[in-house]
């Protein structure tokens, strides 16, 4: 007979409950500076996504295309960087198997640095990056130049 009220999650959820714990419960731990390593995490992980991202629309090919987007973000897993989206499943989720992680916690120790690292990242370094190479398309500047030459 099964239970469900009773259900624990298995192995999956032995695991979900200890990663819930690494992300919120050990930045906690380390004060301020577990407070900034959430936010390089969130910087790292999500420069290397968009770079994937960006990668991804370089492909021509589908499979090309599969390669670039997995690459990157098994990278990201694999170095243990954190993502705010990942983050608002496996962090609940953990909670909810009954991780001893409070909703304060979550949110001031991950989910916010982590969310304010994939930002700055995904906006500097990728954005500006994207910018910087590919600049303001030549239509565009010609439509500024005459805006301004008619304002004066």
């Amino acid at each position: 007979m099964t239970s469900f009220a009773a259900n624990t999650g298995g192995a999956l959820g032995d695991q979900l409950r200890q990663v819930a714990q690494k992300k919120t419960l050990a930045y906690m731990a380390a004060g301020g500076a577990g407070w900034w390593t959430a936010v390089v995490k969130g910087i790292l992980c999500n420069w290397i996504v968009t770079v994937g991202a960006v990668l991804a629309l370089a492909s021509r090919s589908t499979m090309g295309k599969v390669v670039a987007m997995w690459l990157p973000i098994m990278t990201f897993f694999a170095h243990g960087y954190e993502h705010s989206i990942v983050n608002m499943f496996v962090i609940p989720a953990g909670m909810f198997l009954g991780a001893p992680v409070s909703v304060p916690a979550w949110w001031i120790w991950n989910q916010i640095p982590v969310t304010l690292g994939n930002i700055f990242s995904g906006a500097v370094f990728t954005g500006l990056a994207l910018y910087y190479t590919f600049g303001i398309p030549r239509e565009e500047k010609a439509a500024v130049k005459l805006a301004e030459t008619e304002a004066a």
